[in-house]
């Protein structure tokens, strides 16, 4: 009791030790559930959207293959996605040269893969201190997104708006769940939280959304406007040079409207889950405290992102453990041959061997036995759900993260303490208080 007094005092004293509660409150099993539905029927979703096959493929390269093929000069990439990334001015030849030659594939299935690859990338180098190759990992993620959005806008969108939806739900139901076990050590369960993000869907759909359109509107007013009027003869570049400086306002107030965003995206749902405001209440609060304490926020962020890449990888690394040690003990008494060719093992077939950073293995492989084909998928899609479960981890660290660092800096700039969060039956119960005062 004396300890557990002495580690709350002292995180008390030094706020930033509180982030080190995050992997206890992320890995809660009603947490983890919650990100691991909304995953599976996003990754569902895509998975049906990706029956219309539209990425061109060159079949003539593996993915391990292209960073040395970058390094020499190689013109040779997997798929268009890794050319736009690695060479966007070539991504036309190569969807010419190839469209018509091996059989293409779906955007979710390439995208997916692409940017899961780069997010251990990213971890691994956080985890070694490695900036250089954690921001180039960062940067190939988001030019896969761009890729995604020019080259297959329709189904971009489409998928973009059912994951916003699958995670404004999971991230607000996680959120609140984050915030009442930090603020109050309270553990609710899912149903509760679900119900919450559930009441609170638009904001937290909204949220994100809103400084988008906000940076789209400045945009078209300030300078778009005026840009369009610049071409008309002789009068257009006066019109310009008159209310150049509207332009440049306008310049700095995106530039405002995107650092803000960017940096303050993550405490977005942690406010409405604290405050139970609303999506321009939780906008306005993580742009205050941005432009309040930034070295504050960036020191949290970063704090995070190493502590949350160090628990990604100990997670990984335990599945990673469990199958191997699985793995080993069957192929120790498993020496029958398999369907698929003489010289393969049944277990081969059933389960190919798996790695590090690719706990799914190598797939579903076929074979000439119905049984072992259909056994191989069971296997596979039982390998998915743990595989499922540490990518629901990772989601589920980022959003209690992001709520415990909004409730840090809440309390440094607002003065409000730790264990200040909203209650609904607090406010349910009041009126009822007040009613039996009266009777009396």
């Amino acid at each position: 009791m004396t300890e557990q007094k002495s580690l709350s005092e002292c995180c008390s004293s030094f706020l930033f030790l509180n982030i080190f509660r995050t992997f206890k409150i992320a890995i809660q099993p009603a947490r983890l559930l919650t990100a691991f539905l909304a995953l599976a029927i996003v990754f569902i979703a895509g998975w049906l959207m990706d029956f219309s096959k539209t990425v061109v493929v060159s079949g003539q390269i593996t993915e391990r293959q292209i960073r040395s093929s970058a390094l020499t000069g190689s013109a040779g990439w997997p798929t268009e996605l890794h050319c736009f990334v690695n060479d966007s001015q070539r991504i036309d030849d190569f969807i010419k040269r190839y469209k018509d030659g091996t059989e293409k594939q779906g955007v979710f299935k390439v995208w997916s893969r692409f940017c899961l690859a780069r997010f251990n990338q990213a971890a691994a180098s956080l985890t070694m201190l490695n900036f250089n190759n954690f921001i180039i990992s960062v940067m190939e993620c988001v030019a896969a997104c761009i890729w995604a959005l020019k080259y297959h806008t329709i189904y971009s969108i489409v998928f973009l708006l059912i994951s916003l939806a699958m995670f404004s739900t999971a991230g607000g139901a996680i959120c609140r769940g984050a915030a009442l076990h930090f603020s109050k050590d309270e553990r609710p369960g899912i149903s509760q939280c679900v119900k919450f993000a559930l009441k609170k869907f638009i904001s937290f759909f909204a949220a994100p959304i809103a400084p988008i359109i906000l940076i789209i509107g400045l945009a078209l007013v300030g300078i778009l406007s005026f840009g369009l009027l610049t071409n008309i003869p002789w009068v257009g570049e006066l019109i310009l040079a008159v209310f150049f400086i509207v332009v440049l306002l306008a310049g700095a107030m995106i530039t405002l409207a995107i650092f803000g965003t960017a940096a303050g995206v993550n405490l977005m749902f942690g406010a409405i889950a604290y405050e139970n405001s609303d999506a321009f209440d939780a906008v306005s609060r993580s742009w205050r405290y941005v432009y309040y304490r930034p070295w504050r926020l960036g020191f949290y962020t970063f704090l995070a992102a190493i502590y949350g890449s160090i628990s990604y990888l100990f997670v990984n690394f335990f599945a990673f453990l469990m199958f191997t040690a699985s793995r080993t003990f069957l192929s120790a008494i498993i020496w029958t041959k398999g369907g698929k060719a003489e010289l393969t093992n049944k277990l081969d077939v059933l389960w190919p061997k798996v790695e590090f950073f690719n706990l799914a293995g190598g797939g579903v492989e076929t074979s000439k036995n119905l049984t072992e084909s259909i056994a191989s998928i069971i296997v596979h899609l039982e390998v998915l759900v743990v595989v499922g479960l540490v990518l629901a981890f990772a989601i589920s660290f980022y959003f209690s993260a992001g709520t415990i660092i909004y409730c840090l800096l809440r309390n440094k700039v607002d003065n409000i303490t730790l264990d200040n969060v909203f209650v609904e039956t607090e406010r349910i119960t009041q009126p009822d208080q007040t009613q039996g005062s009266q009777m009396q």
